[in-house]
């Protein structure tokens, strides 16, 4: 027991020197950390922080202070702008660690000078009677007065889908972009990626309102070009994407092959079966990769764009022996860091050359 006694003296004693001499256990410390490390303003307010101690939620024994000492009213920041702070909490005496918080906003209002492109897609299927009908539907939406002056940049991709039957020109692709919205019914749309519904007579007002909205809501941040040439045995096609960014934002470029006037079967409510029916606008291809979701590929290392700035990246596609080049063409898009398509353009595959489209 003597023995015992010396030991654990020693103990005490090497423990009472390490706190005297200022060597402290970080595992003793409480902890800080944040619901949400960026917040963007464009959809986000807050982010909520939680101290824990020794594995306990302490935070609401805590008080919470920014790098210069500022107390935040109870564990929730709410920034005004955009920027980064620094944060610690203290609890019972003890500093924790130090959190930063970083704050954008990609819905910054600008003046662009580039005029907006908006992208239409549309789910169908030769097997879905009622399709040819929903595409009569978007297109009426699109004759009205209110897009005359508009046509020309709106760009219509027509998905096409096995789920209701055989459909040779049907492509995996199609169920990544629909459930993006949770899985839609045959026939319908998603609007820019951002606003999706049914092409229904009861839902296709939706999809005017929607399309109107992308060009009075959402100004663009950025312009793409886009340009695409056979190689000399037609059998390759180099496809180039710049983006130039109004705005320091992140990006994600998707690259589409769509043919159009393609002529075969289709079930039809008013005919019956047709086998001479011209499906038009038809995604033949997505170049880009895309593994779980429909997200596009960076241009740059972080995705990033820095105002004024420009990236570009070149994609080489195998050409199918099935395409018609003179009714293919290349469809650019791209998403802002919440997947939606802040703008695009459209070139042909043999030898297109779009450029900016500046107002």
């Amino acid at each position: 027991m003597k023995i015992f006694r010396y030991i654990l003296a020693a103990v005490c004693a090497a423990a009472a020197f390490l706190s005297c001499s200022g060597t402290v256990d970080d595992s003793s410390l409480p902890v800080l950390t944040a619901s949400d490390a960026e917040i963007d303003l464009a959809t986000e307010t807050q982010t909520v922080f939680t101290v824990t101690y020794n594995g306990v939620d302490v935070t609401s024994q805590s008080e919470i202070f920014t790098s210069a000492g500022a107390r935040i009213e109870g564990n929730t920041y709410s920034p005004e702008a955009e920027g980064s702070e620094t944060f610690y909490a203290v609890y019972s005496a003890m500093e924790s660690n130090t959190v930063s918080v970083t704050v954008i906003n990609t819905d910054v209002k600008v003046e662009s000078k580039y005029k907006r492109h908006v992208f239409v897609a549309e789910f169908t299927g030769a097997s879905c009677s009622w399709c040819p009908k929903g595409y009569d539907n978007m297109m009426g939406q699109l004759s009205k007065p209110w897009a005359s002056d508009l046509k020309s940049r709106i760009h219509i991709a027509a998905f096409h889908s096995e789920e209701m039957g055989t459909d040779t020109l049907a492509i995996p692709a199609t169920m990544h972009v629909k459930d993006l919205f949770g899985g839609l019914d045959l026939p319908s749309y998603a609007v820019d990626l951002r606003d999706a519904g049914g092409l229904t007579s009861d839902g296709v007002a939706e999809f005017g309102t929607s399309v109107k909205a992308s060009f009075n809501e959402y100004t663009p941040h950025c312009g793409v070009a886009v340009s695409s040439a056979l190689a000399s045995d037609g059998k390759t096609a180099e496809i180039k994407v710049k983006v130039a960014s109004e705005l320091t934002a992140e990006y994600r470029v998707v690259v589409l092959v769509l043919q159009d006037g393609i002529v075969g079967y289709q079930k039809h409510g008013d005919y019956g079966e047709l086998n001479d029916y011209i499906h038009k606008h038809v995604v033949r291809q997505v170049v880009t990769s895309y593994v779980g979701t429909f997200t596009g590929e960076k241009l740059t290392s972080d995705g990033r764009i820095s105002a004024g700035q420009e990236a570009e990246k070149t994609w080489t596609v195998d050409v199918d022996g099935r395409w018609v080049l003179a009714n293919t063409k290349i469809y650019a898009l791209a998403l802002d860091s919440n997947g939606y398509v802040n703008n695009m353009n459209v070139c042909a595959i043999e030898g297109g050359d779009s450029g900016y489209d500046i107002k």
